[in-house]
Formats: structure tokens, C-alpha cells, sequence
């Protein structure tokens, strides 16, 4: 991939179980690019809803995979082994790109041959008639080969939705199938440890904030616990090399678990990963909002 073609195949991946009332919204959003030269790879991970009969409607604009119930790391983990797009990006079955999401991203990459990967801030809208909001993370467009450590951290504004990457890079690796939060941290980390990746602020994509999203699964956040620290620190991948960022990265996690836990009710619960939080980090006391939701878990 030296010399670029102008026009590159752009894969997309959309895993999606029983999420047909979101499907339609992310699939137009795709067709709706003003970039044309597309694959659009729809992973059903054993939908038992009518998921298969939405996909049909679009025929043979759409690439359809059906495969048992694996969970989303699978799904898209088919979907990496099934693209043959020059650059690969994903989109949750519930989140839409703006229709210049791909044009703007692939412009990024063609002018900066030594990027592997671009990274866009998203709209955030909570349910299906909110307001989208963006809260850039940085004040200013900038290339890093240090966006993993930003992502470990908490720096880095992101979602799956928000990356496209080359093609060679992301088949190179896989996200965890032991993990359904926070498994994309751990796909992205690595590529961001492999290449130089490009943030601009503009936003290229909308995260749909609702009930049913993977990401307030309160049953499956206490049970993988810390898990996701340990499934990048000590991966034999980095060789040790992000050792450095440990007590950060334990510290952000467990006031990840504990605001999640708070909001919840579970709030016996929440307290005890705020204590784990401090004792990793001990500034991290001064985070008053955190402070303020610990102090009320006791009223």
C-alpha cells in the first residue's frame, strides 16, 4: 500500500444481535456516504429478531453474515477476517456515521501517508429524539504514535464508530472474546501501538446513548471487574512496555466501575471500587465529582 489509489475499498463492520429496530438507521447511514466505493459487512451474531429480513431488502449492497451467538468481539472479528477493504473502520448497529464520515477520514489518510489510522470525535445522543453534543477531547487536530497511551488513560475521546484504519493494520489483530466491555480498548490500543494515528475534531458519527446498549450492562461490568486492565497490561504484545501506565490505568477503571455502580444503586458496591481507585492513585481523590457520588453513596 505505497502508492494509493484515489478510490480504496472502504470496508465497514457492523455486528448486530437482535438490534433491528437500530439496523436500518446505521445500514442507510453507510449508503448515504458520499464516498461510494464501499463493502458493507453486516455480522448477525444469531439475531432471533427480523434482522435477516432488513438485511435482505438492500440485496447485494450488502455483504450479510449469520453465525451463532459468539458475542460482539467474534462478530466483528468475522467481519475483520471477511473484509478485503485497502482501509477497514466498524459501526455498531445503533450508532450512524454523517454522510461525509468516510470522505473525511480517507482524505486524512491519502494526505498523510505515514498514518495508519485516523481517529474523529462523535456526536453522543441520548435516545432516538435527544440533541447531539461533542465535547472534544483535545483542542486541536494533531498525529501522535502515543494515541494507546491517551486511550489507556482516559485522554483520548472515543468510540469503535470514531476509527478507520489500513487495511493490513487492522487485520493484524483481534478483539477479545472474553470481553464485552471495553473490548474495543483493547483492539485500538493495539493498533495505535503499531502506527501513527491522526485526531481531528470533527465529529464523523453518532453514539446512540439508550437502555438496551451493551454499554450499561450492569451484570457483565461486575463480572469482568478490572479484567480489562490485565487483558492489554500483560499481554506478551507490548513486552512490558505500558507497565508504566498500571496505577493510571487501574485507577481510571475501577471510577469507571464505581460511577457506573453508583448510578445504578448499587452503591455498597460502587464505594469499594472508589477506595480501590485512590489507593491506586491517591490524587485521584481530588476528582471532586467522584468525591461529591462516594460521599452521597453513604446517605
Amino acid at each position: 500500500m505505497q502508492d494509493y489509489n484515489p478510490s480504496p475499498l472502504i470496508s465497514i463492520i457492523i455486528p448486530t444481535y437482535n438490534y433491528g429496530e437500530y439496523l436500518p438507521v446505521a445500514v442507510e447511514s453507510c449508503l448515504q456516504q458520499t464516498y461510494k466505493n464501499l463493502e458493507i459487512i453486516v455480522i448477525d451474531d444469531g439475531s432471533t429478531d427480523n434482522t435477516r429480513e432488513i438485511i435482505e431488502r438492500y440485496g447485494d449492497r450488502i455483504v450479510y453474515i449469520f453465525q451463532e451467538n459468539a458475542g460482539v468481539s467474534a462478530a466483528r472479528n468475522r467481519g475483520i477476517e471477511s473484509a478485503t477493504g485497502d482501509f477497514i473502520g466498524f459501526l455498531d448497529a445503533d450508532d450512524y456515521f454523517i454522510e461525509d464520515a468516510i470522505r473525511t477520514r480517507l482524505d486524512i489518510l491519502l494526505k498523510n501517508t505515514h498514518v495508519g489510522a485516523v481517529i474523529t470525535e462523535t456526536y453522543s445522543k441520548k435516545g432516538r429524539d435527544g440533541s447531539l453534543s461533542c465535547q472534544p477531547g483535545f483542542k486541536s487536530d494533531r498525529s501522535s504514535g502515543k494515541f494507546y497511551e491517551d486511550l489507556i488513560l482516559g485522554r483520548l475521546p472515543f468510540a469503535t464508530c470514531a476509527v478507520l484504519a489500513k487495511g493490513n493494520i487492522a487485520k493484524q489483530f483481534r478483539f477479545p472474546v472474553s470481553l464485552s466491555n471495553g473490548e474495543d480498548v483493547v483492539y485500538f490500543c493495539k493498533i495505535f501501538f503499531s502506527t501513527t494515528a491522526y485526531y481531528t475534531q470533527r465529529p464523523t458519527a453518532v453514539t446512540l446513548w439508550h437502555e438496551d446498549s451493551l454499554r450499561h450492562n450492569i451484570e457483565e461490568l461486575k463480572r469482568q471487574d478490572t479484567a480489562l486492565v490485565g487483558a492489554i497490561l500483560n499481554d506478551p504484545f507490548y513486552g512490558g512496555a505500558l507497565e508504566y501506565l498500571r496505577k493510571g490505568f487501574v485507577s481510571r477503571r475501577c471510577l469507571e466501575l464505581f460511577r457506573k455502580l453508583y448510578l445504578a444503586g448499587e452503591k455498597g458496591l460502587a464505594r469499594a471500587y472508589f477506595i480501590k481507585a485512590v489507593v491506586a492513585k491517591p490524587s485521584s481523590i481530588l476528582k471532586i465529582d467522584y468525591l461529591v457520588k462516594f460521599i452521597k453513596s453513604f446517605i
